[in-house]
């Protein structure tokens, strides 16, 4: 686990003492300015982490109130949201299946209104014949049950 800036310079103040150098020399001198300065620094970095973790917070809070100001004065709900994340994702992808070797693949709309397709797998090309999905055909070929709400039995 790493250690923070505080503790880190706490350990080296810990081997200046353990080394017993002397502090009154030309040497010493420096090295114990810049230990002192090291610490200072130290703290410093720390104060201001702190206080950036603070704002961080309080734009988020500031970003929440923004969305639901915005979502009042425009009269939005969040299940009209999620409905039009909804159909643009269903919108995204279309499975085709190549006439060479079966594979079935995911296309975009765009690559899908281009005029000819490359399988990822064999590396055939060829055209896409646009048409319903089998759910819609089912459903447009299933029998209509009957009028007085009884479901018959076969």
């Amino acid at each position: 686990m790493a250690m923070d800036l505080n503790a880190k310079a706490a350990y080296i103040r810990g081997l200046m003492t353990g080394m017993e150098f002397d502090p009154n020399s030309k040497n010493g001198k420096i090295i114990a300015a810049m230990m002192d300065l090291l610490e200072e620094m130290a703290s410093t970095v720390t104060e201001h982490d702190e206080a950036l973790d603070q704002v961080y917070e309080d734009v988020d809070t500031l970003d929440e109130d923004l969305t639901d100001l915005v979502n009042f004065v425009f009269d939005v709900d969040d299940e009209d949201e999620e409905d039009d994340e909804d159909a643009s994702d269903e919108d995204a992808a279309y499975e085709v299946t190549c006439p060479n070797c079966g594979a079935v693949s995911t296309v975009g709309e765009d690559e899908l209104l281009n005029n000819e397709l490359v399988c990822p797998n064999c590396g055939a090309s060829f055209d896409i014949e646009l048409s319903e999905d089998d759910e819609d055909e089912e459903a447009a070929t299933a029998p209509e049950a009957p009028a007085d709400g009884e479901i018959p039995i076969e």
